[in-house]
């Protein structure tokens, strides 16, 4: 379990990712709350709500507290994990480097729209690398790698695809809107935040080294490790749209990214599972990962039920990340099978997760 050494802890994630024969699924408990200021009190604590938020504001000193307890919980945790760290993932740190101004929330941070004229993408054009937002991003990870001295993997934060930035940018409406009308602008610049996610994570794959000769990706504290490079991917700008913009415009771009890992996994949500369509009969992500939204933002959890199973079928590897009530968790007990199956549930104490024994 999470107390053990890594090694005899990877033959269970490889065979999650292989879909092979096992005789339950694997268990990546996750303790603290839903929201990332849940997560870091200390450290989103030390900002206002309302406040604009600069890089110069954010520093790793402030978090430090919260990723020790964060690596404290998990290590109790009698799981098949341990803690996996990034740079905070309340910040949305592509927008930002795409140029939203950033304001803080009770419970993340958001992004404002700052692009007035979308059909000038000129700005997008300039050098990364010397973004304030990029190398505030740097240099956070720096410091949390030094933090982490080995005992835990770290990774690349939540990174959000490009149509979720393009929304960001000029508002989700005229992005569908552009896309619906065949616009050459809302393609370029859909091309244009491709182009500048792709660098900021060729930047952090080189900077963050393998941990046990391993690698491990997470977005929302979903989390997938492996032997190879892995990677994480999100597009909510889906619930914008339609099947067919998805799968013409949006996986076109998510393809692009093949080059940067081995294992490719997509944060979906319950209450928009239409993507599945297309995510099946393509073979950019192997591993699909949805959320179990709250309910009243989603459906019952047995309207969906049937959508899980076409997961397994088509043989990917399915990540089950939520707070997942007791009745819930009888019917994914009798639904789904273990093969290809990870369970990661939000406990508030790491001791709740033996409330998630599949046997």
């Amino acid at each position: 379990m999470s107390g053990e050494h890594p090694a005899s802890l990877l033959p269970r994630h490889e065979a999650f990712l292989r879909c092979e024969k096992v005789d339950r699924p694997l268990l990546g408990a996750w303790v603290g709350g839903y929201y990332p200021a849940e997560q870091f009190p200390r450290g989103h604590q030390s900002w206002q709500p309302g406040q604009s938020l600069r890089p110069a504001d954010v520093c790793f000193d402030g978090f430090r507290q919260d990723y020790e307890t964060l690596y404290r919980l998990h290590q109790e945790a009698e799981d098949d994990f341990f803690y996996v760290g990034s740079a905070y993932w309340g910040i949305p740190w592509l927008e930002a480097i795409l140029g939203c101004p950033i304001h803080v929330g009770e419970t993340s941070c958001w992004a404002g729209m700052c692009l007035r004229n979308p059909h000038d993408v000129s700005q997008f054009r300039s050098d990364v690398q010397n973004n304030p937002w990029f190398q505030c991003l740097l240099h956070f990870t720096e410091h949390l790698l030094q933090f982490a001295a080995g005992r835990f993997p770290v990774c690349a934060p939540l990174l959000r695809g490009p149509g979720d930035a393009a929304c960001a940018l000029c508002g989700p409406e005229a992005v569908a809107m552009g896309l619906i009308d065949g616009a050459a602008w809302v393609r370029e610049l859909l091309a244009a935040c491709t182009r500048v996610r792709r660098e900021v994570l060729e930047h952090l794959h080189r900077l963050i080294p393998a941990w046990h000769g391993t690698h491990a990706a997470g977005g929302y504290p979903s989390k997938v490790w492996t032997a190879r490079q892995v990677a994480y991917y999100q597009e909510d700008a889906a619930a914008v749209l339609n099947p067919a913009l998805f799968a013409g415009h949006l996986l076109p771009l998510a393809r692009q990214t093949k080059p940067l890992a081995e294992v490719h996994f997509i944060h979906l949500h319950s209450s928009c599972l239409y993507p599945l369509d297309a995510l099946l009969t393509d073979d950019t992500f192997s591993v699909l990962e949805v959320n179990l939204d709250h309910p009243g933002s989603s459906p019952p959890l047995a309207q969906y039920l049937p959508a899980l199973r076409r997961i397994q079928q088509a043989h990917r590897s399915l990540v089950l990340w939520g707070e997942i009530r007791p009745s819930d968790w009888n019917l994914l007990r009798e639904a789904l099978s273990p093969v290809g199956l990870s369970i990661q549930p939000i406990i508030a104490r790491p001791d709740e997760v033996q409330r998630y024994r599949w046997v």
